[in-house]
């Protein structure tokens, strides 16, 4: 039994760790709270409080551990549930995440918290029209719940219905008028013209002395578009160039040279010499990855693509960079694919593992996969899926790279995507890399180019569908009649008829942003 000095004890801890949380010192609150855990075992609270603190640090292993360990005390604890679904969402695990929302929401059908979560996974399967229905439950129970009203705009977005989103977003501005991604997600899709309200309400916003980088950085994006639509190219420069310097500073101990450039190199070093050629036995691994820098057309490609009445489009995923991205720094994980001897079966079993992942999204048709970056594990795909096609997509750089910088990316993506000289160093690294696959494996990576793409689609389209082994099908030729989902910065762009007025947009914006001149 706990002695009554030691109730207060944990209650003013409890307090600091509540402060702690708060401010985002998050290994402080695990190293604080599980001393508390050793007092006294059968607090909820402590368990949530770790386990949250390692979701935040993107322990997700560790997350789900303490969780676990807390359900077993606590069966029927409806945010428990709702916590592990959320961790194991964040690690591709699907199914089960789904079971444990499930679980949680059995216990009680009106836990916004978990209904919330609960939406995000199901887009996260591209199963919007059910996000949507969640969302909307969730809202009709609880209207003042500000990422819920985020998500659920910008959902309504993935699937074209700007109308709706509208309607929430202005929902949003009024109950929360300090929200800036509001007016980010407004600005996706608004045509702006001279002297346009919305533009005038964002530039008082920004004057706000006490306005955090966070909101500085998206209304900055925001308003550089919002130039940019009315050709007041000087302007939309300037508001580009202090939204990207502002979102690269809250990336603390990102090192260019360490996290990238050590990776291609580590990359090239393993594939130098295997024979990738070697591997091309078929296998019922029906995949086909559209790469390449972002912005570069992958996502019109993705919808020409998924027009096909055999492909299913499941937009960007992250399956393969969760999969390679922690390990290719891991000598163990390297050195089984060094040595020959142990290679083949590895690659047998990881095969297995990456497949089941993808065919959660669709069992019977081919999966298309358009995260350009993928174009880094090249060598992966061919080692563990050698009938998978791949498409590469090119585009004029110049006007890669001003499009890369005129958007944010999700979350803690792309660092140097937001550092001038970062973004001309990794364009540097990527032909270099892409030349190197080239040359490992000829003639088995299309290259689609943007510009020919957009200017002799009738001829382009039907030599890209011919590469995939695909009969050819009316439908490839109008990708605006297909309604698979685009999570993707082009939400707008990829629903309209095919267009040429991007083409050589660098020239407007090349004597305000010196790097382009690098290019």
């Amino acid at each position: 039994m706990i002695k009554k000095n030691e109730i207060e004890y944990i209650k003013n801890e409890l307090e600091k760790i509540k402060k702690f949380f708060t401010v985002q010192k998050y290994d402080v609150v695990i190293e604080k709270t599980k001393k508390l855990l050793k007092k006294d075992k059968y607090q909820l609270v402590f368990y949530n409080y770790i386990g949250l603190s390692y979701k935040q640090l993107n322990k997700l292993d560790e997350a789900t551990k303490i969780f676990k360990q807390a359900l077993k005390i606590f069966p029927q604890s409806e945010s428990l549930l709702g916590n592990i679904g959320s961790v194991l969402r964040l690690s591709d695990k699907l199914y089960e995440a789904e079971e444990y929302f499930e679980r949680s929401l059995k216990i009680n059908p009106n836990n916004v918290s978990t209904l919330v979560n609960y939406g995000n996974l199901k887009r996260d399967q591209n199963k919007i029209e059910e996000a949507i229905e969640i969302y909307e439950k969730a809202r009709s129970l609880d209207k003042n719940i500000e990422i819920l009203l985020i998500n659920l705009a910008s959902t309504y977005q993935v699937i074209g219905k700007f109308d709706k989103s509208e309607e929430i977003l202005k929902d949003l501005s009024e109950r929360f008028p300090n929200n800036t991604l509001s007016d980010k997600l407004f600005s996706n899709f608004h045509k702006y013209e001279t002297n346009d309200d919305h533009q005038d309400k964002m530039l008082e916003k920004i004057k706000n002395p006490n306005i955090n980088n966070e909101n500085l950085m998206t209304l900055s994006f925001a308003l550089a578009k919002s130039y940019a639509d009315q050709k007041n190219y000087k302007k939309s420069a300037e508001y580009f160039t202090l939204g990207n310097e502002t979102k690269y500073k809250m990336f603390l101990n990102y090192n260019f040279n360490k996290i990238e450039r050590e990776r291609f190199e580590t990359i090239k070093n393993l594939f130098v010499d295997i024979d990738l050629e070697k591997f091309n036995e078929n296998n019922d691994a029906n995949l086909i990855f559209v790469v390449g820098l972002p912005r570069s057309g992958t996502t019109l490609t993705h919808q020409i693509i998924s027009s096909h009445s055999k492909v299913y489009g499941a937009g960007e995923l992250p399956i393969l960079n969760n999969f390679f991205s922690p390990k290719i720094f891991d000598d163990n994980f390297l050195t089984f694919f060094k040595n020959p001897k142990i290679r083949s079966g590895y690659i047998k079993e990881i095969s297995y593992e990456v497949l089941k992942y993808f065919k959660e999204y669709n069992e019977n048709l081919i999966i298309l996969d358009k995260s350009p970056l993928n174009f880094e594990w090249i060598g992966f795909i061919k080692l563990l899926f050698p009938s998978a096609k791949i498409v590469h997509c090119t585009r004029n750089l110049k006007d890669t790279a001003l499009s890369i910088y005129k958007n944010v990316f999700d979350g803690s993506s792309l660092p140097w995507s937001y550092n001038q000289s970062e973004l001309v160093k990794f364009i540097n690294l990527y032909q270099d890399l892409m030349r190197f696959w080239d040359h490992k494996l000829p003639n088995q990576i299309y290259n689609c180019n943007y510009e020919n793409l957009v200017s002799n689609p009738n001829d382009e389209i039907p030599n890209l569908i011919k590469f995939l082994n695909l009969n050819w099908e009316e439908n490839c030729l109008d990708h605006t009649k297909n309604d698979t989902v685009i999570k993707t910065v082009s939400i707008s762009q990829a629903r309209k008829p095919i267009y040429k007025n991007s083409i050589n947009l660098n020239n407007e914006f090349t004597k305000y942003l010196d790097f382009l001149k690098k290019l």
